[in-house]
């Protein structure tokens, strides 16, 4: 398996792995599946990124994990319980496999919400699109072997955007788009 801790130029076959995976998880979840977006670094076009795919499943009821767990882990997932971050619950894909994050959250809900603007407000802002890869590159070459110092210090860019996205998105009258599967 290729190492997957570093920048890559963009590359347009995200996109289609992305949707041979989202296929998968939409066969498997059926209706359970509100949405199935691509989100993350690799599904904004032109943009560098670590080539990690990152899927965001967003449900009706986020609480009730026992109708949504097996379905993922039966397309290959494995449920990382040990997650801080109770605004998901985030599968990792199987050891030896290609790196995928599984990102399952409530609909509606601000950090839902919040990843979807992030992304589409990039998609539409090539300027901060640059300035946010330039600052990841520039993070990966201090931090190659310091993989939370680099998500740390992406923390300052990341605010920056998303305060530029909240206004984006009181001047456009943002509201998610259709879901990518």
């Amino acid at each position: 398996m290729e190492d997957q801790w570093r920048i890559s130029k963009h590359d347009s076959g995200w996109k289609d792995l992305f949707y041979d995976i989202a296929l998968k998880l939409r066969y498997s979840l059926g209706d359970l599946a509100i949405r199935i977006d691509h989100v993350g670094s690799t599904s904004i076009f032109g943009l560098d990124a670590k080539p990690i795919i990152d899927i965001q499943i967003s449900v009706l009821n986020y609480d009730d994990i026992k109708y949504y767990k097996t379905k993922i882990e039966s397309v290959g997932f494995v449920f990382r319980e040990e997650n801080p971050d109770k605004t998901k619950r985030y599968f990792r894909e199987l050891p030896g496999t290609r790196r995928t994050h599984i990102h399952v959250r409530q609909i509606g809900s601000f950090s839902e919400q919040m990843t979807l603007l992030f992304r589409d407000y990039l998609r539409e802002h090539p300027q901060d699109c640059l300035r946010y890869a330039e600052e990841k590159h520039r993070l990966m070459e201090l931090f190659k072997n310091e993989r939370s110092k680099y998500v740390e210090g992406k923390g300052p860019i990341v605010w920056d955007i998303i305060q530029k996205a909240h206004s984006w998105s009181q001047e456009v009258g943002w509201k998610p788009g259709t879901s990518d599967k």
